[in-house]
């Protein structure tokens, strides 16, 4: 694979440029012009090979423990650097984020950790409910498959050849039967939309020499009548065919599998669960497209007998959730009986042989619900929920600001409010269906200090409703899971210095166990500290709001250095939370590591902008909203004004060409895979056919709130392309050409080089939306080019 192919010449390079037009020799006091690539790193710099080879947590992993937790597994990744990651899947049907991944299963009993791959990559670990045994999927030997390793004897074997319909998220791992005895996994059919294809810029084109090559596409008057044609949108076409599956039951002792539900059932299969007894399969639909102004899909919910037999349609049309497969519904611990949340409301439905009943509704009297969570307390008797749901028109899910206890016999449902100081974030879990709690009585929610930003674990107890602050901190706890004893619960945790790995809390979070050691190699990087410190910002609706920032600061350094900084943002997104991840995350899709440590702060912005899916004027709010807290920064004495870069991918991308189109502040700025003309990348299609960016633009993230022929001056005030004659600052455009919108890097680099302004356009031949997804050799060219120690770039802080 090639590296990046460079059109035009950034004039200035990126630390370095003092000035759009001519640097004064006083404004570039305190850098040096040897190139960095000739100058020692500092000791305690992260390796930019480092950078994009650490082993790290899969995001579409759980962790599966043990009933009685003595084991835990957990899928680990470590990227080849040899395989393009860019497109979702590969042509032989595996995730792309699972590349590289490998089964680690740890022993808390002999603290021995074993890796479990018998080849290729091995990803989705579920431990048996005997403890005994552990099934994952491999592709070793061609498509993806499910394979068991026997924790007595350690070995591995193949249960059957049948090929796994493997998903980008989670909740597609093998659900094991009660006696340990039989599996139940999503299977890809041989034929269909279901069926596995490579997607479709990785099909070869197979036709005759007399054979047209043409597709054609079909819309208004002139689109098919939907009663006599059985063809499907292109977006509902894309879903199918990652999504749609068949489901299997494979013996564990012979291998023998059993086909269910076939792929083109209805609903149209996607990913499934047990009931507690063992007797029922649970599943939900691959996702359901909603027309092309609409980035909203559903899901339909069936049942089914678990030895095969009719599907019942539970519900149709549950919502999609951040969270995709996890949060939709729940099986009760122990009876053929589970919830959903559909209308704001909770409904309670029983199944059995004779059939399903109508759903029940379960605490009316509380009003509208939040969708997010709905599991049940341990003796099952009640359901927790989120009660009285606020939208905060983010990129988030409707959050709760009260948590209900809601019994299932009918009787009054318990409402517990969480403080108005907090913002709820998630529960902590015993297992797939019941929350954690080791009393017995009480609920433990993972919460955020709206003042500080601070996470916190808070128990609440139910019968009185008091609450206690058991750990609060700035660092990020997830996939919260217990055993079956509650009493500790297992889960990630990562703070700025300390890297993520698997750790096990006790019942009162005062104490913490390292259970993993993912990679050690992180240990010698050198981490500073963060700061964090309020703003006064402008509102979009004509407000005074409080806006918080965070500083990354080098090792050693402190407030009142002055020290050059790049500053980071998203917009519509609060940045600052990355202070709780190791290294303060990546924000750029390259680790901010790699300047704090070379010695450049970095600042993380917030930029709130106004309602997600609204009308708005984003260009302008999220040029007013960043300013005051860049000049906060330099009044505080963490960075030096006349040393600013500015830099964002995706939508930050965006952001970056918005904000040096309407401030001349930084000296260099760099857009990673953005987007910079809203109308033009309105109309185009994918190579499916479909339109994602018409969603995308009317009721997304551009916040257009209608078509451009509507309010074409909203787009065109809003698209930095248009802008282009007031961009000064000097601009490194990052994109790979497999990127859905890299016609616009192209469309912005022509405008900027026909005016003459300092441009460079880096082009990353076959590579696709997010640099950590880049083969190694691109990547890390990349992200040299970015910090500035590739040949091309100059200047590095002076001792």
């Amino acid at each position: 694979m090639s590296r990046g192919r460079i059109v035009g010449r950034l004039l200035v390079p990126i630390a370095l440029a003092q000035s759009a037009a001519q640097p004064s020799a006083a404004q570039v006091t305190g850098f040096d012009r040897t190139p960095v690539s000739k100058v020692a790193e500092p000791a305690g710099a992260l390796p930019y090979g480092l950078a994009f080879d650490a082993k790290e947590f899969s995001y579409n992993s759980t962790l599966s423990v043990a009933r009685d937790g003595r084991r835990v597994a957990y899928g680990v990744v470590q990227n080849t650097g040899t395989v393009n990651r860019s497109t979702r899947f590969q042509p032989n049907g595996t995730p792309s984020s699972v590349i590289g991944s490998r089964i680690q299963l740890t022993d808390r009993q002999n603290g021995q950790t074993v890796t479990i791959c018998p080849g290729g990559n091995c990803w989705a670990p579920s431990i048996s409910p005997d403890g005994v045994s552990l099934v994952f999927y491999s592709d070793r030997d061609g498509p993806p498959q499910a394979w068991i390793f026997d924790t007595p004897s350690g070995t591995t074997r193949k249960l059957n050849a049948v090929r796994i319909k493997a998903k980008l998220w989670t909740g597609d791992e093998a659900q094991w039967s009660p006696d340990s005895r039989t599996i139940y996994v999503p299977t890809a059919p041989d034929s269909g939309p279901g069926a596995w294809l490579p997607s479709a810029d990785t099909v070869p084109t197979s036709q005759s020499a007399d054979a047209p090559a043409v597709k054609v596409l079909r819309a208004g008057s002139e689109a098919p009548p939907a009663t006599t044609s059985k063809a499907a949108a292109p977006r509902q076409e894309f879903y199918w065919r990652e999504n749609n599956a068949a489901i299997t039951a494979i013996d564990v002792r012979s291998g023998g599998a059993k086909l269910l539900v076939p792929a083109h059932a209805t609903p149209r299969p996607s990913v499934l669960r047990l009931s507690a007894s063992g007797k029922w399969l649970s599943y939900l639909s691959a996702f359901k497209d909603h027309g092309i102004a609409s980035q909203a899909s559903t899901f339909d919910l069936a049942v089914l007998p678990s030895g095969g037999g009719s599907v019942t349609l539970i519900v149709a049309d549950l919502p999609v959730l951040n969270d995709y497969h996890n949060k939709n519904y729940s099986w009760h611990p122990s009876e053929d009986r589970l919830v959903y949340m559909k209308d704001d409301a909770l409904w309670l439905v029983d199944v059995a042989t004779a059939g399903v009943s109508p759903p029940r509704r379960l605490g009316e009297s509380l009003g509208k619900l939040a969708p997010t969570h709905h599991w049940f307390t341990k003796d099952g008797k009640a359901v927790v929920a989120g009660a009285d749901p606020v939208d905060d028109k983010g990129y988030g899910d409707i959050r709760p600001t009260s948590l209900a206890v809601i019994p299932l016999d009918g009787s009054t449902p318990k409402r517990i409010p969480i403080a108005d100081a907090w913002s709820f974030v998630d529960l902590a879990k015993g297992d797939a269906r019941t929350i954690w709690q080791p009393d017995g009585g009480s609920i433990t929610a993972l919460l955020t200090e709206k003042s500080t930003g601070e996470r916190a674990a808070v128990r609440y107890d139910i019968a009185g409703g008091q609450s206690k602050l058991l750990w609060k901190g700035r660092a990020r706890i997830s996939r919260l899971t217990g055993d079956a004893t509650h009493s500790a619960v297992f889960g990630l945790y990562q703070d700025v210095r300390t890297p993520n790995d698997v750790y096990r809390f006790t019942a009162d979070f005062e104490r913490k166990e390292r259970v993993s050691r993912v990679d050690a190699r992180l240990d010698s990087v050198a981490v500073g500290s963060a700061d964090i410190f309020e703003t006064t910002i402008p509102g979009y609706n004509g407000t005074l709001d409080t806006g918080r920032t965070a500083v990354l600061l080098p090792p050693g350094a402190k407030k009142g250095d002055k020290l050059p900084a790049v500053v980071l943002m998203y917009p519509g997104g609060d940045r600052t939370s990355e202070t709780e991840l190791f290294g303060g995350g990546g924000g750029l899709t390259v680790p901010s590591l790699l300047f704090t440590s070379r010695g450049y702060a970095v600042v993380l912005a917030n930029l709130p902008l106004g309602p997600n899916r609204e009308a708005g004027n984003p260009l302008q709010e999220m040029v007013d909203e960043l300013l005051p807290q860049v000049y906060r920064a330099a009044e505080l004495g963490y960075v030096d004004i006349n040393r600013l870069a500015i830099a964002g991918q995706s939508f930050g991308g965006y952001g970056t060409g918005a904000i040096i189109s309407g401030t001349n502040l930084c000296r260099a700025a760099v857009a990673v895979s953005g987007i910079y003309d809203l109308g033009g990348t309105y109309g185009y299609m994918d190579e499916s056919g479909g339109s994602f960016w018409i969603g995308w633009s009317e009721s997304g993230q551009a916040r257009m709130g209608t078509h451009p022929w509507a309010n074409i001056t909203r787009y065109l005030e809003n698209s930095p392309y248009y802008r282009a004659d007031r961009i000064f600052t000097p601009l490194l455009l990052v994109h790979g050409d497999k990127d859905d919108a890299y016609h616009d890097a192209q469309k912005l680099f022509s405008a900027l080089r026909r005016l003459e302004r300092p441009v460079q356009l880096a082009t990353y031949e076959g590579m696709g939306h997010v640099i950590y997804a880049w083969t190694r050799p691109n990547a890390v060219d990349a992200a040299q080019r970015i910090v500035g120690s590739s040949a091309n770039t100059w200047a590095t802080p002076k001792e």
